[in-house]
This record gives structure tokens, C-alpha cells and sequence, in this order.
């Protein structure tokens, strides 16, 4: 039975959250650099900024998810599950996005990022959760297109809005990153309430249980790996991005925000071509074809030396990219099935965030250390090669996994997409 145009319109209209917290998250990635550079020893320093975003990654994901499962149910009736935390998380994150432009000195800048990181995770488990609640499996591959199409738009506001409104007033992206925080969320929350009354009772297993059951399905916990690695190779490099284009390629942060502009747009419409195209012939597959794509484009930036040749190699990288931006958080629920919840989307983010404590450190260092070689360019050429055996571990990190289920003793929930895909 197909669902009428307003339930999918519903669905499509829960996604809207994922522009905000994108947006935020990216203009501090991309942004809070520029504003640390006279303030940091180190690329590492600026690494470290920006990597604490994986501390609060590891720490909030899966206690949020937790305590979303076991939301009192008097105030899930009132509130929403998932939506609950969502407007509590919501303003911690938009406000430190908001005041991070007037503040001076290495550490009130990277204490503000912490606050917006801290609540950008508090944010996400419950988010992504509402999302396999609410969307039947059939069209999850669709819905998490749509949800990749706002996460570009919101990768483009930071990469390209924000660095033309950078250029005309420093404060400007960072406060309508706030706005839209809110706003998004906003939007979010009104059109869960047409799904609320479908909401499962209040879970109680043990904690560790869901821990457990990841554990047991060998294929789903290779795809965390593969989503931590492919995720260190895509944000091990956005820190120091606008940092390349100036040191290797001569690029002001304007003209690199414009060049930008056409790589996140074929990242927002790749990403729902990539969710259609996955309900049809399989995630496992399209994810296999794209973290290929991704890893081949990494290794090639090394080589680019003007900006129409870097252009070309974001291009294809970004053809992987969009499929990881729409794919892998179905995939991992159609693994667990009817098992899933807060618990394990908790797992999910922990995976997808893991990458994201060590990847820019260990950019940065690759970068220090490349400036002995590369002395002309900062070293800064280094990043692309990192990011490329990142990609290049998430590609076999899948194929493990593929193996993994196709050996499975016994059929279970989300198996057979899965096999279907994984075969030659």
C-alpha cells in the first residue's frame, strides 16, 4: 500500500533538523579554525579544538538514546519521545554558535565549541531514532535521502554561505547557523506530533543488552567500523579545508565557498538519487560503489595543485560522499530490525563520531609533518592521503561485513536486503 502525498510529506518534514545541526556543526568546523589560527600554537592545537567534538561523541549518543527509550510516558504523550530531548538540545546548541564570534583567546573559543558540540550529540541519537520510528523499512532509503539532501544544505551553508557572509560581516553565518538550529528543529517537532500516537511503550532491558545484541550480528558491527572510518576520512579534512585552498591552491575563503558551491549541491541531490536508488537495488551494494568513489577521489587530491583540478577531485569524491550521507544509518537498522531503538542508535552515532576524536589530530600531525617536505605548501597536500586510507579501510570494513551476513547460520531481520546486496 502506498502512503498518501501528506504522510510522505510528513516523513520528508521530520528530516528538517538535519539542516540546522548541520549547518551549526559545519561553520564551527570550518569557520572556528580561522577564528583559532592567531590564537594557536599548531595545526594540532587546531585539531584539538575541533576533534573534542568526538569526546561528547563518545560520552552523550548512547546514554541520550537510553534515557530516550525509558522517557516517562506521560511526558512522551505530551512532549515526543524523541522530540523531547530535541528542544532541550536545540538552544544549548544554537547559542555558543551564536556568541563563538565575539570571543577572543584559544580557550574561550574551543570551550564554546564544546558546548555546541556537547549538545550537537545530546541532539542526534534521539533525531535519528524518530526517524526509523516513524518511516516504515520500504521507504527508510528515501526518507534518509531526503535527510542527506538537508545535510548538505546544511554542509553548504558552512562551506559557502558562510564563507561569503564570513567575508561581509565575521558574526553573520555564525548567527543564522543559530537561527536555523531553531528554526529546523521547530519544524522538526510539529510534524513528528502526526506520528505520536504510534509511539512504542517505555523500553527497560538492561543496558548492556543492546550492546550485546550489536555484538551478535557480526555484519552490523563491521558497518559501524566502516561508518567510523568513512566519516575520519570526510572530517579529518573539513577543518583544515579553507586552510588548503589559501596555503596550495592561492584561494581567498570567498572564492573557495564559491567553488564550493557546486560540489555540496551534487552532494544534496546524490544523496536522495542514492536513498532511491538503495530501495531499489540494495544499500550494501550503492555504499560499496561510493566509498570506492570516495577513496579514489582522496588519493587524488594529493596531486591538485590549481583550484579547477581540486574541483574535480572533490566531484568525485563527493559522488561517495553522498551515499554515505544517506545510507548507512538504514542499512544498520535494517540489520537490527525490529530491534532497534535509542539504545542502538546511540551505538550508531558513536560509531559514525568515532573517527571524528582522532582524525583531525591525526590530519594536523600528517600536515606538521609534511611542511619538512612540502614547505611551499604547509604540508598541507598530506590531508588528502590520510583521508584516502581512511576511506580506503571503510571500503574494506563493508566488504566485511557483506561476508558477514551472507555466512550468517540463521535468517534474521533485515537479511535479506542485505544478501541480495552483497552478492556479486
Amino acid at each position: 500500500m502506498h502512503p498518501s502525498p501528506q504522510r510522505r510529506l510528513r516523513e520528508y518534514a521530520l528530516t528538517s533538523g538535519e539542516l540546522g545541526a548541520a549547518a551549526a556543526q559545519t561553520v564551527m568546523v570550518a569557520l572556528l579554525p580561522v577564528l583559532l589560527a592567531p590564537f594557536a600554537p599548531s595545526a594540532v592545537w587546531i585539531g584539538f579544538a575541533v576533534g573534542g567534538e568526538g569526546i561528547f561523541a563518545l560520552l552523550l549518543p548512547f546514554w541520550v538514546g537510553a534515557l530516550s527509550d525509558r522517557l516517562p510516558r506521560r511526558v512522551a504523550r505530551r512532549f515526543g519521545r524523541r522530540t523531547f530531548f530535541l528542544l532541550f538540545a536545540a538552544p544549548l546548541m544554537a547559542a555558543p554558535v551564536a556568541l563563538v564570534p565575539w570571543l577572543r583567546g584559544y580557550w574561550p573559543l574551543a570551550g564554546a565549541a564544546f558546548v555546541s558540540f556537547a549538545a550537537l550529540h545530546a541532539y542526534l541519537t534521539p533525531f535519528w531514532t524518530l526517524l526509523i520510528d516513524a518511516v516504515p523499512e520500504e521507504r527508510r532509503g528515501r526518507v534518509q535521502g531526503v535527510r542527506g539532501f538537508f545535510r548538505a544544505a546544511g554542509l553548504a551553508y558552512g562551506l559557502v554561505a558562510a564563507g561569503l557572509l564570513f567575508a561581509i560581516w565575521r558574526p553573520l553565518p555564525f548567527l543564522l547557523a543559530g537561527a536555523l538550529v531553531l528554526a529546523t528543529t521547530a519544524a522538526t517537532a510539529y510534524a513528528e506530533r502526526s506520528f505520536r500516537a504510534a509511539e512504542e511503550p517505555t523500553h527497560r532491558q538492561r543496558l548492556m543488552d543492546a550492546w550485546k545484541q550489536v555484538a551478535a550480528r557480526p555484519g552490523a558491527a563491521a558497518l559501524l567500523l566502516a561508518e567510523a572510518l568513512w566519516n575520519a576520512a570526510i572530517d579529518g579534512i573539513r577543518p583544515y579545508l579553507f586552510l588548503y585552498t589559501k596555503n596550495v591552491l592561492g584561494a581567498s575563503v570567498a572564492e573557495t565557498s564559491l567553488g564550493l558551491a557546486l560540489l555540496v549541491g551534487g552532494l544534496a541531490v546524490g544523496s536522495v538519487a542514492a536513498g532511491r536508488l538503495a530501495d531499489r537495488y540494495g544499500r550494501a551494494r550503492m555504499l560499496a560503489i561510493g566509498s570506492g568513489l570516495l577513496a579514489a577521489g582522496m588519493a587524488a587530491g594529493f596531486f591538485a595543485r590549481s583550484f579547477p583540478v581540486a574541483l574535480a577531485v572533490l566531484a568525485v569524491a563527493g559522488l561517495g560522499a553522498a551515499t554515505e550521507l544517506a545510507l548507512p544509518y538504514p542499512l544498520f537498522a535494517e540489520l537490527m530490525g525490529e530491534e532497534t531503538g535509542g539504545e542502538h542508535t546511540g551505538i550508531y552515532v558513536v560509531s559514525y563520531s568515532l573517527g571524528r576524536i582522532l582524525a583531525p589530530l591525526l590530519v594536523g600531525g600528517a600536515v606538521d609533518l609534511g611542511a619538512r617536505a612540502m614547505p611551499r605548501t604547509h604540508g598541507y597536500p598530506f590531508m588528502w592521503l590520510v583521508a584516502a586510507l581512511f576511506a580506503a579501510g571503510g571500503w574494506g570494513a563493508l566488504q566485511w561485513s557483506r561476508r558477514a551476513v551472507r555466512l550468517a547460520g540463521a535468517p534474521g531481520e533485515g537479511r535479506g536486503r542485505m544478501e541480495a546486496s552483497a552478492r556479486p
